[in-house]
């Protein structure tokens, strides 16, 4: 006959959490291991990145202002350009994997960077290399 060990709640809930708890540490390992070989080949990424953005600052500019907050209404207000030039930069910087699209509670849709950005430093880059302020406008 089989014996069936029926462990009190508290001890399933205790080992499901530590095993979450292993798993999250795993990811981050992974993620941090990751980021250290991406950022170690950063220049040839940078290379992609270059060809991306190309010579349109409007592209770089777009790309700054998605912080994950703003609509693509509130980007072009932000930069003073008409929606439809933002919307048509958002969407290519998606199909390129840099920008993605997050809901609030409400259904607004936002724009946000992909993980890379921080990763190889995109964002930094950029403003380096175009002379513009973290959301997409000229440095004074």
């Amino acid at each position: 006959m089989t014996e069936n060990k029926s462990y009190p709640k508290e001890d399933r809930d205790q080992q499901i959490l530590r095993r979450l708890a292993n798993i999250e540490h795993k990811i981050d390992s992974l993620e941090q291991t990751t980021a250290f070989a991406l950022r170690a080949e950063a220049e040839r990424h940078f290379d992609s990145v270059r060809i991306i953005f190309g010579n349109s600052k409007r592209r770089v500019q777009v790309y700054l202002a998605a912080n994950g907050e703003r609509s693509v209404q509130n980007i072009a207000e932000l930069l003073n350009m008409k929606s439809s030039n933002v919307s048509r930069e958002l969407t290519s910087l998606q199909q390129e994997g840099l920008l993605e699209v997050s809901e609030n509670e409400g259904g607004e849709t936002y724009w946000c960077k992909k993980p890379i950005d921080q990763t190889i430093r995109i964002s930094s880059l950029l403003q380096k290399e175009y002379d513009l302020s973290k959301d997409g406008l000229p440095n004074k």
